[in-house]
């Protein structure tokens, strides 16, 4: 799958974009969460933040540089806030959340590897070969 498939997929189901982000707020958002010690942007999140700078879709969301207005309900943080909110946890270390539903987070490691992780815990729960597999799994989840 590409990014493009991928979007046009969720655009069909529902999904609420983000306008897309300049190559500089992506830079600044990778230093800072090397500055945190979390995993960098691996090139399939910089393509999306290229294309969109988050995604809602029902109670799923892919986490984008900034905070993604969300009508009445709460905002969706930036991908920054919410690993800094969780930096201080041993199972974070080396992994950046770039996503989350009702019933997981959503990670991956410093080789971009992606990952579904247990809501309370971090711990792995699936490991993904491909990562628009896991933005999807986020995302529809979310739409249950």
């Amino acid at each position: 799958m590409t990014c493009d498939e991928f979007l046009s997929a969720m655009q069909s189901r529902g999904a609420r974009f983000a306008p897309p982000v300049e190559p500089g707020r992506i830079a600044i958002t990778n230093t800072q969460l090397q500055n945190m010690r979390a995993a960098m942007l691996p090139m399939f999140i910089m393509e999306l933040y290229g294309k969109t700078g988050g995604i809602i879709m029902g109670t799923g969301y892919i986490f984008g540089p900034d905070e993604i207005p969300n009508g009445i309900r709460t905002p969706v943080p930036s991908i920054y806030n919410v690993n800094f909110e969780i930096s201080n946890l041993a199972a974070a270390h080396g992994k950046t959340i770039f996503g989350r539903n009702d019933l997981f987070w959503f990670g991956f490691d410093s080789f971009g590897t992606c990952y579904m992780l247990d809501n309370l815990t971090l711990k792995p729960l699936r490991k993904y070969d491909d990562p628009y597999r896991a933005l999807t799994d986020c995302l529809i989840a979310g739409k249950l």
